[in-house]
C-alpha cells in the first residue's frame, strides 16, 4: 500500500525561505518517509507564520498527498506559528501521537515539553507537525511511520484487525521493562541492556548523566571521554569560532548499532554515548562516551573502542565556522 501513497514535506523557516540557511530537516524528513515506502515530492520551504503554513498545507492536500509533515515553527518564540496554521486544516486532532513523542524525548531533551506541535486528520490525510531540529524530527517520524498505514486504512473505513499470535508474541517481547530492569544506578544484572544510552541530541550533553547510566554499586570503574569544539583545525585556514553538525537520517539507528556492536565486543561493560547535532560554540561538548565495568582496564578499552568506532562509522558531518565568516566542511567526527 505504501508505495501508492503520496507524502509531502513542508519546511517552515524564515531563514531557509530567505536562503540564509540550508534546509536540512526537510530533506531528512523526505528521506525517512521515502525509506518507509512513501512517494515524496519536492520539499516545499515557506516562511514562519500561520498564513504561510495553512496555505502550504492546503496546497499539499489539494495535490493528493495523504501524509503531510511539517518541520519547524513548533516552539514558543514569537515567529513559531506552525500549530496556528495547522489547526484550521485539521478535522480531528490526534494528540496521542505528539504526547508520545514528547514523553520519549523529554528524558533526554527536557525542553521537548515546550513543543506545541499538532497531529491530526484532514479529510483522508494525516497531518503532523515536527520540530525543526534533526533529533526532534527523527523522533517524530519514528513514532509516526509505524502508524501511517493503519491511520490511512481507518480513514478509508477499514476495521480493526484482530491481533495475530505473532503480534502478541512481539508485544510481549517488547513490553516496557520494569524500573528494576532498567535502573542505570543499580547493580549490573543480566536483565540490564549493555547499552544504556545511544542518541543524537540537539541540546547540551551532560557528562554526569552518562556516567551514572553505566555504573552501579557492583562497578568499580567508569572511563569517560568528552570531545569538545576547539578553536583551530588542520582542515581550516583560519580560527574556528564554532561548528554545525549535520546528521544523515539513518544516523540515530547507526549510533545504536555501533554501540551494540561495541558492547558485544566488551561483554563485561555497560555503555552510554551521545553526539551533538546543530550549532556548537568553542568549548561545547560534541560527543560524550562512557563505559562502566568492574575493572578499569575493561572500561578504558571499551570507551576507546566506542569513540573510535563512532568516529569511523557514524554518518555525521561538521561545518567549521571560521572567524573571517567563511566555513569548511569535514566529513568525519
Amino acid at each position: 500500500m505504501t508505495g501508492q501513497v503520496r507524502a509531502a514535506v513542508i519546511t517552515v523557516s524564515d531563514r531557509c525561505a530567505r536562503g540564509e540557511r540550508v534546509d536540512r530537516s526537510g530533506p531528512a524528513a523526505a528521506a525517512m518517509l521515502a525509506e518507509a515506502g512513501y512517494a515524496v515530492g519536492d520539499v516545499r520551504v515557506v516562511p514562519d507564520g500561520a498564513d504561510a503554513v495553512e496555505s502550504a498545507l492546503r496546497a499539499a492536500l489539494a495535490s493528493g498527498a495523504r501524509v503531510v509533515l511539517t518541520t519547524g515553527g513548533t516552539g514558543i518564540s514569537p515567529r513559531d506559528r506552525t500549530p496556528e496554521g495547522t489547526a484550521p486544516v485539521l478535522d480531528r486532532r490526534l494528540p496521542g501521537i505528539i504526547e508520545y513523542v514528547r514523553r520519549v524525548d523529554a528524558d533526554d531533551v527536557p525542553t521537548a515539553v515546550l513543543s506545541r506541535a499538532l497531529a491530526g486528520v484532514a479529510g483522508r490525510a494525516l497531518v503532523i507537525n515536527a520540530p525543526g531540529s534533526i533529533g526532534g524530527l527523527t523522533s517524530t517520524v519514528r513514532a509516526v511511520v509505524p502508524l501511517i498505514a493503519h491511520v490511512l486504512d481507518q480513514l478509508d473505513g477499514g476495521d480493526h484487525p484482530p491481533m495475530t499470535p505473532a503480534q502478541a508474541e512481539v508485544r510481549t517481547a517488547t513490553a516496557t521493562p520494569t524500573a528494576t530492569e532498567t535502573s542505570p544506578s543499580g547493580p549490573a544484572s543480566e536483565a540490564e541492556a549493555p547499552v544504556a544510552l545511544a542518541q543524537l541530541s540537539a541540546d547540551a550533553l551532560d557528562l554526569a548523566t552518562h556516567q551514572e547510566a553505566v555504573t552501579g554499586s557492583a562497578d568499580g570503574a567508569a572511563a569517560c571521554f568528552v570531545g569538545t569544539v576547539r578553536d583551530h583545525s588542520p582542515d581550516a585556514a583560519g580560527r574556528v569560532v564554532g561548528l554545525e553538525y549535520a546528521a544523515h537520517p539513518d544516523a540515530p539507528a547507526a549510533l545504536q548499532r555501533i554501540a551494540a556492536d561495541v558492547a558485544a565486543r566488551h561483554p563485561q561493560v555497560r555503555l552510554a554515548v551521545s553526539h551533538r547535532t546543530g550549532e556548537l560554540a568553542v568549548g561545547d561538548a560534541a560527543i560524550v562516551a562512557c563505559a562502566g565495568s568492574a575493572h578499569r582496564a575493561e572500561a578504558f578499552e571499551a570507551c576507546r573502542d566506542l569513540v573510535e568506532t563512532v568516529k569511523a562509522e557514524l554518518p555525521i558531518w561538521k561545518k567549521q565556522l571560521l572567524a573571517d565568516g567563511s566555513h569548511t566542511w569535514v566529513g568525519a567526527l
